[in-house]
């Protein structure tokens, strides 16, 4: 008789919460690119912000069909499509709808408001995850998180202001604008959070994007007029920022959320405005001054401090 045969070695959770956090950190820089793509789309700003998430739906299509395919379903209809957990799908649709407020709210904040103003207060997502964990779902935070995650705040603050620039909140729309931005930002993580408990990537990401798509398309309609790039460069805008900034990068944010703790997410991500700023320094020739460069720094060792000391155990 032959001896049986051994199991396959199962991945060890720190392997994955290792490789998830070099993930979720290179899908936080291909991100920092949509800032360029929104600055040199030919549309509106809310329009840009459907073709980034329309034209990443046959993307997830495929990638769902895929995963299919593989399970041993042949028949790729929308029913087949539809998780069973509805739960799990309610979830996404929240996290979906989340980040399209987001992106209005954002980019309403840009139009009324400096850039630096918009980002810093954009930046306060943690604050938000964090809270929300606190109250909801009885997390509890060391101390050395809660430091690096004040100390990852001020180096973005040193980042925006270095300059010598302002931040211009003068009225309580703006400044409202700006909180609603950070706190769906935050229910956007926690919504594909949540979700990534029992659906793929590849399902978190088309339902999201596609209940993003649709509270965008009413509300690009209604504000904006030019809804067709113009040429190839501005099609060319819209493509990259779909294919980098929703299919690339916010894919692999998504896959390190069912691996990561999601408030330590939300501090790492603020890596990305200071790759913004690197790249905005490389590609269109915008200048950094020392105390920015110190604030990009800090970033940095905010992140590395807030760092859980086993990333395996505090999933």
């Amino acid at each position: 008789m032959s001896a049986p045969s051994k199991p396959a070695a199962a991945v060890r959770p720190d392997t994955y919460a290792s490789w998830a956090l070099s993930i979720l950190v290179l899908g936080a820089v291909l991100i920092s690119f949509s800032g360029i793509f929104v600055k040199l789309s030919e549309v509106g700003p809310t329009t840009t912000g459907v073709y980034r998430m329309g034209l990443s739906l046959p993307i997830f299509g495929v990638w769902m069909w895929g995963e299919l395919r593989r399970k041993g379903e042949t028949k790729f209809i929308p029913p087949n499509l539809i998780p069973a957990d509805r739960q799990a799908l309610l979830f996404v649709v929240l996290a979906g709808i989340s980040l399209g407020i987001d992106l209005v709210a954002w980019h309403w904040c840009l139009h009324m408001t400096s850039v630096a103003a918009a980002t810093m207060m954009g930046n306060t997502a943690p604050i938000w995850v964090t809270l929300i964990g606190f109250l909801f779902f009885r997390e509890r935070f060391a101390a050395a998180f809660l430091i690096g995650m004040a100390v990852a705040m001020a180096g973005v603050w040193l980042l925006l202001t270095g300059d010598g620039k302002s931040l211009e909140i003068h009225d309580g729309v703006i400044f409202a604008l700006g909180m609603i931005t950070a706190i769906t930002y935050a229910g956007y993580l926690r919504g594909g959070k949540l979700a990534r408990r029992s659906l793929t990537t590849s399902q978190v990401m088309f339902w999201g994007s596609l209940s993003a798509t649709i509270l965008l398309i009413p509300v690009a309609l209604l504000t904006e007029n030019q809804f067709l790039p113009s040429d190839l460069r501005g099609w060319a805008m819209v493509i990259g920022l779909a294919m980098f900034s929703q299919v690339i990068g916010q894919s692999m944010i998504n896959w390190s959320l069912a691996h990561l703790p999601a408030a330590f997410s939300s501090v790492t991500l603020l890596i990305n405005p200071v790759s913004s700023a690197l790249f905005a320094w490389l590609l269109l020739d915008e200048n950094l001054a020392p105390l920015q460069i110190l604030g990009g720094g800090v970033v940095l060792a905010g992140i590395w401090l807030a760092k859980p000391r086993n990333l395996a155990l505090a999933e």
